[in-house]
């Protein structure tokens, strides 16, 4: 088969439905031969049977990834089939809802056996070949709860942080072989897991399936339900020849904030980033808003130029103002250039600077660049603030 896999090896576990099902049948399509991994066979199979439909080459392997012997039986199995394994999906997971007072230990265990440790031992026996030949993608299936916490689901949001903190972990140490490791992070997804949520739902609360979906959804910002294929569509951006990122979580809501996350790139080799961060990478279909240079004091408002710390505080709710008459938000400034024509005067106001940013942008950290210059063309003013915003989808 011909495609932009062509050729690569790909495991998938929790392949039988749902996102992983979705998953399999999507590196099909890009020519990778695939070998799918869950604990009944029966759905394995119909996955494989969809994908040979198409000439793409599919095996179906049972395997309980919470077991370490299951594990290595998978390894060795799919290595024979496809001679490499260069594409590690883990999609395997499940989730449950308790109030925290009642989470059972067992249950406790079980979210962490089937979502972290699985993660884990499918991790730990087919990276280290990807790493020896110089080439390997692996992507985890975390959460949004892998990123912030939520009610009655502390086991879960646990077990997906673990996740995000493996692939983050493994990622440093892999950097440099050639291997990348990534999270997918989306929200409620249209899969029977989310199908099992729904049921708790209206079985505590009496509602209908629309108003617990809805109830549901608003809890988690999101207009719709996330489908299995558009995970599949990030996934496979991160498999690719030409994605080089590594260590990231991508987070994937169905709605209007969907698509106006910005993703944080901080190289390893550059550093850590402290009270600023190296890039931020803009999602698939946004648009770019390039904001003007807006100036600290503006003559024809009659006022007396302030103070270094208050041109400031004017320049940025100009550039605020601009973004948000888009129809972006302050955390979707992306970049900003600070031109000041006294270095020294920056410096010394940088206590009242961080309390004017926390105010007006929290704890958002865009790239940042600091230029001195002998003058600017606006009289009176001692800066000058220009920015690059990224705002949603074509509108």
């Amino acid at each position: 088969m011909s495609g932009a896999l062509a050729g690569r090896g790909a495991v998938v576990t929790g392949g039988g439905r749902g996102i992983g099902a979705a998953v399999a049948g999507a590196l099909a399509a890009e020519g990778a031969r695939v070998v799918v991994a869950a604990r009944t066979l029966e759905s394995l199979e119909r996955v494989c049977a969809a994908a040979r439909t198409h000439g793409a080459e599919c095996w179906p392997i049972a395997c309980d990834v919470t077991r370490e012997d299951d594990v290595r039986a998978l390894a060795t199995a799919a290595s024979e089939r496809l001679g490499a394994v260069d594409v590690l999906v883990n999609a395997a997971g499940d989730s449950a809802a308790s109030p925290f007072r009642k989470i059972a230990l067992d249950e406790w265990n079980r979210m962490f056996a089937v979502n972290a440790t699985g993660t884990f031992l499918t991790t730990r026996e087919l990276a280290p070949a990807m790493a020896e030949r110089g080439w390997g993608r692996i992507v985890n299936v975390a959460s949004t709860a892998g990123l912030t916490g939520g009610k009655y689901i502390a086991h879960y949001s646990a077990a997906k942080h673990a996740v995000i903190g493996l692939t983050e972990s493994v990622a440093r140490e892999l950097e440099g072989t050639g291997v990348t490791v990534n999270a997918v992070c989306p929200g409620y997804v249209d899969t029977p897991m989310t199908e099992r949520t729904l049921e708790n739902v209206q079985a505590r609360t009496g509602m209908t399936r629309d108003d617990a979906l809805r109830a549901v959804l608003s809890s988690a910002g999101q207009e719709r339900l996330v489908t299995p294929q558009e995970v599949a569509e990030v996934v496979l951006a991160f498999c690719h020849d030409d994605s080089h990122v590594t260590g990231t979580s991508f987070l994937l809501k169905a709605g209007a904030g969907e698509s106006l996350e910005l993703k944080i790139v901080n190289p390893l080799a550059l550093g850590e980033a402290k009270g600023f961060n190296h890039g931020l990478l803009a999602p698939p279909g946004s648009r770019t808003l390039f904001v003007a240079g807006q100036p600290g004091h503006d003559p024809a408002s009659g006022l007396t130029p302030g103070d270094f710390a208050t041109q400031f505080a004017y320049a940025l709710d100009r550039v605020l103002a601009v973004v948000r008459e888009a129809g972006g938000e302050p955390r979707h400034v992306a970049r900003m250039i600070v031109y000041v024509t006294d270095v020294a005067a920056y410096r010394a106001a940088r206590k009242p600077l961080g309390e004017i940013w926390r105010a007006r942008l929290g704890k958002h950290y865009p790239a940042m660049v600091l230029v001195e210059v002998s003058a600017l063309v606006d009289r009176g003013a001692v800066l000058e603030i220009e920015a690059t915003a990224v705002l949603g989808g074509a509108a």
